[in-house]
């Protein structure tokens, strides 16, 4: 038997900011590994796995997100 909930959020103001903050790092930490791997591809290099791009020096939460990638 498969169970479903739904379920409803009304978050603060303060919380919206902060889902907007995360959610919003999330899609250019998505992004900016997507554009990596488009880029490996395009110069013949193989499959950039999630831990090679953490390696090659991505930190998004220094500011300035991807700087460390070349792409």
């Amino acid at each position: 038997m498969q169970l479903r909930y739904n379920f409803r959020v009304y978050p603060t103001p303060g919380q919206r900011d902060a889902l907007a903050r995360a959610f919003g790092c999330a899609r250019v930490v998505f992004n900016d590994a997507l554009r990596a791997r488009q880029t490996a591809r395009e110069n013949g290099q193989p499959y950039l796995s999630d831990g090679e791009f953490v390696q090659a020096g991505y930190h998004p939460c220094q500011g300035d997100a991807g700087a460390g990638v070349a792409g």
